[in-house]
């Protein structure tokens, strides 16, 4: 919307799961009349998108990690990849961590738990087991339900295959040891769940170590690790990081934080890693990607 408002054309290269939402979108826009000339809507395949980002001066990237990594680094493209928000509890208020839980249940599983701004890590100093227990008793009650169910927030997948393919790999990574799923003894059924011919992923919680590949990644339903790392490390151990919601009142980790080029958001104390306002930045400025800015000074009489 804001490009639009900038009288900027648009080019959607739709995702393959989902190309009808774009499709309305652009034709309420239409109705509501902006010029039908300022929308393309180009359903294609990789090779299609690959032109389409050659051919634009400016484009956002949406996808995982293999998506977006021959795009990495061109200042033309800016890449919306996996978010791999966080929940960092500091050592100055790790012994209260119960205060927080529903904090952790809201970060890992709003919304579904599919979106980038979930939490897909807690990353403590100690006590990661009495963490991973209570929090996984809370995610293993959320199940599937029907889709009319006023108290379902489990998204189904529209492509079962995806589900299959994502809790194969979770039990492939914890089969090669050193981590545990919190959940699977609480949970009714297996992870892979099916209901009214629809496949849902059941909330999982991994209680590893912080170099287990587990760790540090994101899946497209309430998933998150549980690891210990002391304050002085967790910064740089976290890395690349969309949303950071830090439970610390310590000046040094705060002045880490404020600092830091690797956390894109930043919420100081007790909010959830999904409480997004519309009126602050998400991943950058739009305005500051499309637009050079300049200062014009006009002398008296000119």
């Amino acid at each position: 919307l804001p490009a639009l408002a900038f009288k900027v054309p648009v080019v959607l290269k739709p995702g393959s799961g989902d190309p009808w939402t774009p499709w309305r979108l652009v034709q309420a826009l239409i109705a509501a009349g902006l010029p039908r000339e300022a929308f393309a809507l180009l359903p294609t395949d990789h090779e299609g998108a690959a032109a389409i980002l050659d051919g634009c001066e400016r484009a956002l990237l949406f996808g995982d990690a293999r998506t977006t990594a021959a795009w990495a680094g061109k200042p033309a493209v800016e890449i919306h990849g996996p978010g791999r928000s966080k929940v960092w509890i500091g050592a100055d208020e790790i012994e209260h961590w119960e205060r927080h839980l529903d904090l952790l249940v809201d970060s890992v599983a709003l919304n579904g738990g599919r979106s980038c701004v979930n939490a897909s890590c807690i990353v403590v100093p100690r006590h990661a087991d009495a963490v991973a227990e209570a929090l996984a008793a809370r995610l293993a009650e959320i199940r599937p339900r029907r889709a009319d169910d006023p108290a379902a927030n489990l998204a189904a997948f529209s492509d079962a295959s995806l589900a299959e393919r994502i809790d194969a790999g979770i039990t492939g990574a914890l089969e090669s040891g050193g981590a545990r799923d919190a959940c699977a003894p609480l949970r009714e059924g297996p992870r892979l769940a099916r209901l009214d011919g629809a496949a849902f992923l059941q909330p999982t919680l991994v209680r590893c170590g912080r170099e287990h590949p587990l760790a540090n990644t994101e899946y497209l339903f309430p998933f998150a690790s549980v690891v210990e790392v002391p304050d002085a490390e967790a910064l740089a151990w976290m890395g690349e990081t969309l949303v950071v919601s830090a439970i610390t009142r310590d000046p040094a980790n705060v002045a880490a934080l404020v600092g830091s080029k690797h956390v894109g958001r930043l919420n100081l104390g007790p909010t959830p890693t999904p409480s997004v306002r519309w009126d602050q930045p998400h991943e950058g400025n739009l305005f500051d990607f499309l637009f050079a800015r300049r200062a014009v000074q006009r002398a008296g009489g000119w």
